[in-house]
């Protein structure tokens, strides 16, 4: 999938909290104060993880996902949030199941804007969108999972995925939250509690809070025979 379908894209998505951006920025401006005018964590050539949590607090962002927005707000990766090198995950919703796919993969969170159809494409493909000065193909999950179709809505979000160079935009259904996963926070589930839609992509379902959660490879996604089969004329 790589002529109008994958360039390169940048870094500034929209998870997990859906308030507006003006509010969040002037917020932000008065917990920067806050921040600022404690000199034992005033910024010294950009925040630590540790000021920007501190920040993150001030604001009254105390999710993981709105850490992870104010990370990117801020220029910084959402992985670098946690300091300790736990593995961190986005997860988010494809009909009824929870997905999720690593945080280091995943270049945005977008609300899914005007999408330009690309002709002689699979019905999955849903075109092609203009991203901060690139253009990403726009595909959608459920379809790409042969799941039944469902409408578009205020949750939907575009996340915009690079492996080895490759990026494509992938439409789910919500994203709910960004959060570390490592061997204290989750236990193997049964292979049958994978689905079988998304068998040849998962590394493994985890349960997770009493939560199945499939963690895709986005490895085996991006370069699947199937994604590269994105022509009406080769499926």
């Amino acid at each position: 999938m790589n002529d109008p379908s994958s360039p390169r894209s940048s870094d500034q998505p929209s998870p997990a909290a859906d308030r507006p951006r003006a509010g969040i920025a002037e917020t932000l401006r008065h917990a920067l104060r806050s921040l600022s005018g404690d000199r034992s964590n005033a910024p010294s050539g950009g925040l630590s993880p540790e000021a920007l949590t501190e920040l993150a607090q001030r604001a009254g962002l105390n999710s993981p996902g709105q850490v992870a927005e104010l990370a990117r707000m801020m220029g910084m990766e959402p992985s670098t949030v946690i300091g300790d090198g736990t593995p961190q995950y986005i997860v988010f919703l494809r009909g009824d199941i929870e997905c999720a796919l690593p945080a280091a993969t995943v270049q945005g969170v977008e609300r899914l804007g005007d999408v330009t159809p690309v002709p002689n494409t699979v019905p999955w493909v849903l075109g092609i969108v203009h991203l901060r000065g690139s253009i990403i193909s726009v595909v959608d999950l459920r379809g790409y999972f042969d799941l039944p179709p469902q409408p578009l809505n205020a949750r939907s979000r575009l996340l915009v995925v690079t492996k080895r160079e490759m990026t494509i935009g992938l439409v789910v259904d919500a994203v709910t939250e960004m959060r570390a996963l490592d061997s204290e926070h989750q236990e193997q589930a049964p292979a049958a509690a994978t689905p079988a839609w998304a068998r040849d992509y998962a590394l493994q379902t985890v349960i997770l809070e009493g939560r199945s959660v499939v963690l895709l490879d986005p490895e085996r996604l991006l370069f699947a025979d199937k994604m590269q089969r994105y022509r009406a004329d080769l499926a």
